[in-house]
């Protein structure tokens, strides 16, 4: 685990964490330039504290983009937001805060805290409560195993400014989501303030330095190298190993009437010449068929690479004509138990039948002889 981030780690960063945001997440590129340029002009490294050694008392926060990140890009954030809601929120609980974390380690949520940390110097906990993109505030570890939402505060560019107390967390939800639409769609928040002690009970543990080496393994394109690397990669780590579900070019893209679903067909290509695939999309990328049958669901991760170069795309960049690989990433375990399932497994994406896991979908990879 890093217990620092440098200007050079940016890159590699933004490449894993659009990976771990399992086609959502945001345009996590447009701040790697400004995050970059910040570090190298002020010769700035970011502390990094392994989860493991945080202390007890420590009083912890999170930090991250709330609303439209196609919004953000009209107005590119540099960290003040952030500040300005970590000072209302330090009035809020009356104390200090003394470690950061990131509430959902994808996209532009892994760069954006990596910015408050940078401008207010207050090190970042190398951990998350996702494990990767959700579409909903709720969808974290905290919520899930029983840690309030608030107190939050929520500020913006413009200096708007809002505090949430003794809500639970649909409600929390829900008004935060009726204050972005007063914040124009965008805003910037602090919040799920707690102790060490209790934030080492929930967090998914070390999943900035595994988008970081995931990003590092990225960086070797062409797809096979990547892809070969991200094995490596996942199969060393609380995720799983990575396995490819397709290859194929882009030839519709469309949406499910009934439901709030988007779907993206590919036909394949190479050795899936014969074979058809399908991924159905809400926000991040939650269901995959191949020759209509199911190879993939959420909670696991199905992410994108451009093929053939390997770079990491989101779903919202998909264009017919376009060839892709699809991978899987089985995600942590602690989002596989019963009660994780409650809130981030299939139902809460209006699939009927119960969670199966991708090494249930793929036995043979998993299981055979060139299995785990």
């Amino acid at each position: 685990m890093r217990e620092n981030f440098v200007d050079q780690d940016i890159l590699p960063l933004t490449l894993g964490s659009i990976l771990l945001g399992s086609g959502g997440g945001g345009n996590a590129f447009t701040l790697t330039t400004p995050l970059e340029n910040d570090l190298k002009r002020n010769k700035q490294r970011i502390k990094v504290i392994p989860y493991h050694q945080l202390p007890d008392n420590y009083t912890v926060a999170s930090v991250g983009l709330l609303g439209s990140p196609e919004l953000m890009e009209e107005n590119l954030p540099d960290g003040s937001e952030g500040k300005r809601a970590i000072n209302l929120l330090e009035k809020a609980i009356n104390r200090k805060v003394d470690a950061l974390f990131a509430l959902e380690a994808a996209g532009i949520n892994i760069l954006y805290p990596l910015m408050v940390a940078a401008k207010t110097g207050i090190p970042l906990v190398d951990g998350d409560g996702m494990g990767r993109a959700f579409p909903e505030l709720h969808m974290t570890t905290f919520h899930i195993y029983g840690q309030p939402g608030t107190p939050s505060a929520l500020a913006n560019s413009e200096g708007k400014e809002d505090l949430f107390f003794h809500e639970d967390n649909f409600l929390f939800d829900l008004n935060i989501r009726k204050a972005l639409v007063k914040y124009g769609g965008v805003g910037y928040f602090a919040g799920q303030a707690m102790t060490g002690r209790e934030m080492k009970e929930f967090i998914v543990p070390g999943t900035l330095s595994f988008a970081l080496e995931m990003g590092l393994a990225l960086k070797n394109g062409p797809y096979e190298d990547t892809f070969q690397g991200l094995s490596h990669v996942t199969k060393n780590s609380i995720y799983g190993q990575a396995i490819e579900l397709f290859i194929g070019s882009v030839v519709e893209i469309g949406n499910i009437a009934t439901q709030k679903l988007k779907s993206v067909v590919l036909k394949g290509i190479k050795h899936y010449q014969a074979d058809s695939f399908q991924v159905l999309i809400q926000n991040e990328n939650v269901f995959a068929y191949r020759n209509d049958k199911m190879v993939a669901m959420v909670p696991d991760i199905i992410s994108f690479l451009e093929y053939p170069s390997g770079k990491p795309i989101n779903n919202n960049e998909i264009y017919n004509g376009m060839q892709i690989a699809v991978i899987g990433i089985p995600c942590p375990n602690m989002l596989r138990t019963t009660k994780a399932l409650t809130v981030v497994g299939p139902a809460s994406f209006g699939y009927k039948s119960s969670y199966e896991p991708l090494e249930m979908f793929h036995p043979d990879y998993y299981f055979g002889k060139n299995g785990v």
